[in-house]
């Protein structure tokens, strides 16, 4: 690979890195946002539209967690 193309790979590789920690970013903080919404839900009333809304956040946030950290741990973490 030539020094121009190199050059081009690298700063097509720091864009991409750049763009998916925008993504991340913007990502955990609407998880942020759920996690705080389902703690306000928890201890609603059973069989309420509070526990429905509860059932569908856990859905979404652990498909959420799931994909953002597969091996169950934050990089750089304390779990």
């Amino acid at each position: 690979m030539g020094a121009v193309a190199r050059k081009t790979a690298e700063t097509v590789a720091a864009r991409m890195t750049a763009t998916a920690e925008r993504f991340w970013q913007e990502s955990d903080a609407m998880h942020t946002l759920l996690v705080e919404r389902a703690d306000d839900l928890v201890g609603c009333t059973e069989g309420s539209p509070e526990e429905a809304e509860l059932e569908r956040l856990a859905d979404v946030i652990e498909a959420y967690e799931a994909k953002r950290w597969p091996s169950g741990k934050v990089a750089g973490g304390k779990g």
